[in-house]
């Protein structure tokens, strides 16, 4: 019984999130939950302390991925948008990872966009290292100020305000006008202003 209880407190403590969101005169979800958290913490119920916290975690990823959803429009100049995808990086130090995939006739590229990911964060410096770049002889290109790096013929990828990763990636048929006529179309400034 005592096993369950912390699946109990995450239900309640989302329950009494969702009945929270329907009226907007409540606290903020946000920092009503921090409030529970103190308040378990103090009784000393780590199982409900860690459960709340995972939910509050949970709580700013998404915000976070609808803000970066965002910056990925429904169409693109003729390419049309399937639904937004969101990526779970629990498994690898949590984050926001979304995308996108846009057609255009046999024409495929899946726009991601990801933001906050510790295991992004070591890869960010190799993609925007000009002078590395230059050295390894890959092909690049100006984009909103940004340096794109091609990998290979399918694949571009550029960094956002040094912290935010972008790529695009193409099937058969799209080609590297493909991916930088795409990249060009995105709102880089809005994904550099986000927190």
């Amino acid at each position: 019984m005592n096993s369950r209880l912390p699946l109990i407190a995450a239900c309640l403590f989302a329950t009494a999130f969702a009945s929270a969101k329907d009226d907007p005169k409540k606290t903020d979800l946000f920092e009503s939950g921090l409030r529970q958290v103190m308040e378990d913490y103090r009784k000393g119920d780590d199982a409900a302390v860690t459960e709340k916290l995972r939910i509050l975690i949970k709580m700013m990823e998404e915000k976070g991925a609808d803000k970066v959803g965002a910056t990925l429009p429904e169409t693109i100049d003729g390419w049309e948008g399937e639904p937004l995808k969101r990526d779970d990086l629990g498994a690898v130090g949590g984050g926001v990872s979304v995308s996108r995939a846009y057609r255009s006739g046999e024409k495929e590229v899946v726009a991601k966009v990801i933001k906050d990911s510790p295991l992004v964060k070591g890869l960010i410096p190799l993609i925007a290292n000009e002078d590395l770049l230059k050295l390894t002889g890959r092909k690049t290109h100006r984009i909103s100020g940004e340096t794109a790096v091609m990998e290979g013929e399918r694949k571009l990828q550029l960094v956002a305000d040094g912290r935010i990763l972008v790529e695009l990636v193409g099937n058969a048929e799209a080609d590297e006008k493909d991916l930088v006529a795409l990249a060009r179309k995105l709102d880089l400034a809005a994904l550099a202003k986000m927190k």
